[in-house]
């Protein structure tokens, strides 16, 4: 079984818009990430402890994505600190709708409404892809 952790939860869009007033301000809040990584650290342990015998892999997401927020133009990515698709200012799904504008190229940009975008998943699931194989 394939046991994915949590992702740097600190540096998601609505987290970051939710702590900060202005957009262009927007940091990754360390204190929500450490506790992320904290949890991700006691997970596969604990899981194994109750279901003995189990073969389980962890999937790390936190650190893929972690280093999409800081090195996009090793991803291809142009923006991390808005949405392709909301106001810009709030990200939240009732914001991305037919009547608010989306970029010109979806591929640029990190998240969509406040969640990693398609791009961003495609890595994802190549990079757990390679790691699950290589702990097989």
């Amino acid at each position: 079984m394939i046991v994915l952790g949590l992702p740097p939860i600190g540096c998601l869009l609505i987290q970051m818009t939710a702590k900060f007033e202005i957009p262009t301000n927007r940091k990754c809040l360390e204190d929500q990430n450490s506790d992320a990584g904290s949890y991700n650290k006691k997970l596969l342990p604990e899981l194994q402890e109750k279901i003995p015998g189990s073969k389980l892999v962890y999937a790390d997401i936190y650190q893929p994505l972690y280093d999409m927020i800081n090195y996009p133009q090793h991803y291809g990515f142009a923006e991390t600190k808005r949405d392709c698709c909301g106001t810009g200012l709030l990200e939240a799904s009732f914001l991305c709708n037919p009547l608010t504008p989306i970029c010109r190229d979806p591929s640029k940009f990190l998240f969509w409404n406040s969640i990693p975008a398609q791009q961003a998943y495609i890595y994802l699931a190549n990079c757990i892809i390679d790691k699950v194989y290589s702990n097989m």
